[in-house]
């Protein structure tokens, strides 16, 4: 029953960490068409968890998914500020 167990966390353990080098490769790697920059004064819409995001393929996309070396190097994205 020991070596099972060790063997689960054996396991557990590099899944856990193959799972973090695929999400860091799975960045966007494509130009948005806009950034937005929410400054509307007072507390964040009720479920807005960031001020900035961009929109992507006509949806809202956080920043946290693009690779943002990427997006400065390559990109020039158009800003919208939002008061």
């Amino acid at each position: 029953m020991n070596k099972l167990l060790y063997l689960f966390i054996i396991v557990a353990a590099f899944t856990s960490c193959k799972t973090r080098q695929v999400k860091e490769q799975a960045l966007i790697q494509d130009c948005p068409e806009e950034k937005i920059v929410n400054k509307i004064p007072g507390p964040p819409v009720k479920g807005e968890i960031e001020k900035i995001y961009y929109i992507y393929q006509g949806k809202r996309v956080s920043p946290k998914q693009f690779d943002q070396q990427w997006l400065e190097k390559n990109c020039d994205i158009k800003e919208t500020v939002v008061y």
